[in-house]
């Protein structure tokens, strides 16, 4: 039988390590903070590898010369190290591909943050159900594996669903653990632009009430979320892979009712949450606040769009960063580089189109500067190396600043023609032009 639920200290958690070795941890707010920082002390590493994404800090064993790491998102850290010279790589698949690797091909080690234990020994996976729950439980049950628990008293205590496991997992089911107090990443407030308020009116304008909500990463969703909170809509229902502060103003609006939802109606789902502290204690069930009306459940559900397509009016509103005459959408490299990740738009965006009523939307700054020169996001072709995240046929509405094209239905040469409707004025007799030699 596998020994059960030891506490040890940081430096004997470094002992369970081996020359070579590999390791996977949790995304963005779950990350094991304390041993990532811990990890550099070892000085016989002869290879480690870890699985990881969104990393949270620029960790000193990230730049060590026996290190590889392989990240399922793109965030300011990996693109630093990636300039840095670093051996950091992407993992190719979505937020649900990168869980069930784990699954099938666990690292010898798994590390996750952890809230501190309830009356009844519980530890609540808190902010991140996402990737990193059922392969941490799997770790925990077998015999090759090990389970390490970083429990941190400043980590919320957040709930799921009884049938996925509610979030939460025993102390003495963990391999085991260590323990400190510090706070999560916090994210206070996105700086905006003239461009994203306006591409955030035309969002707006496309949402009815009563509508089941995904907002995607950064300002656009929240000037979103904020316009919606201070409009006469309402009866919204919430079903996101991120819970952020934009979704907390609609819900202190009293705009969030969950009431219209087809799946977990009554709840907010979401698989991670990020930004203010204030978020993280609205969430945080020893607060108060939440009382279970806003779950934690992992990415295999939340992200499965059989379940986001049970919501009538499925509105999911993400991001991109070009786009092609064919509605070919490039999210996440700029040319050969990686910048970001696959994520989960691709299965909002499934879900969406398969909702009753349901929109996808792509929000899309029509210019951006390269070398100092401005060029349009709207082209003929995307440029060479350039990614596709998410493919022509599953475009609908794609907002600029300039307007909204709705390219549901619509032929090659028109989709172009549409498109060319919203692009940066001092591009659109270019592009006209480069469509005629088409």
């Amino acid at each position: 039988m596998k020994k059960k639920s030891q506490a040890k200290s940081l430096p004997e958690i470094l002992q369970l390590f081996k020359a070579n070795d590999s390791l996977a941890v949790s995304f963005a707010t779950g990350q094991p903070m304390a041993l990532m920082n811990t990890l550099s002390e070892k000085k016989d590493w002869e290879s480690l590898r870890i699985l990881c994404g969104m990393l949270t800090a620029p960790y000193p064993i990230l730049t060590h010369p026996k290190v590889s790491i392989t990240s399922g998102y793109y965030g300011p850290v990996e693109r630093f190290l990636d300039k840095a010279g670093a051996s950091v790589d992407y993992f190719v698949g979505t937020f649900r591909g990168i869980e069930s690797y784990m699954l099938d091909f666990p690292t010898r080690l798994i590390s996750t943050s952890l809230s501190a234990p309830d009356s009844e020994g519980y530890l609540s996976f808190g902010t991140h159900s996402s990737a990193v729950s059922r392969p941490f439980r799997q770790a925990c049950q077998r015999q090759d594996l090990i389970a390490i628990g970083e429990i941190n008293h400043s980590m919320p205590r957040l709930y799921g669903h009884a049938d996925y496991g509610d979030n939460k997992i025993h102390i003495d089911e963990l391999d085991y653990y260590y323990e400190i107090d510090s706070p999560q990443l916090s994210i206070d407030q996105f700086e905006t632009n003239e461009a994203e308020k306006q591409i955030a009116k035309h969002v707006v304008s496309l949402i009815e009430p009563e509508s089941t909500l995904q907002f995607g990463i950064g300002p656009i969703p929240n000037l979103v979320a904020q316009a919606l909170a201070e409009s006469d809509l309402g009866g919204f229902g919430i079903h996101t892979e991120l819970f952020s502060d934009g979704l907390l103003k609609l819900i202190e609006a009293k705009k969030v009712t969950n009431l219209n939802k087809g799946s977990f109606k009554g709840h907010s789902i979401f698989t991670f949450a990020l930004g203010s502290q204030k978020l993280y204690d609205w969430l945080d069930e020893r607060k108060g606040q939440n009382q279970r009306s806003a779950l934690c459940l992992p990415v295999n559900i939340v992200n499965d769009p059989f379940y986001i397509a049970q919501n009538k009016q499925f509105v999911a509103v993400n991001s991109g960063l070009m786009i092609d005459f064919a509605g070919q959408l490039c999210s996440e490299s700029i040319g050969n580089r990686q910048y970001s990740g696959v994520g989960g738009q691709i299965s909002f965006v499934e879900g969406a189109n398969q909702s009753l009523g349901g929109k996808n939307i792509i929000c899309l700054k029509s210019t951006a500067k390269v070398q100092g020169k401005l060029v349009s996001n709207i082209m003929p072709q995307l440029q060479e190396g350039s990614l596709i995240s998410t493919p022509r046929h599953l475009i609908q509405y794609v907002v600029t600043e300039y307007g909204i094209a709705n390219l549901r239905g619509v032929s090659n040469k028109k989709r172009a023609e549409k498109l060319i409707e919203i692009a940066h004025p001092d591009f659109r007799e270019e592009l006209t032009q480069a469509l005629s030699k088409s």
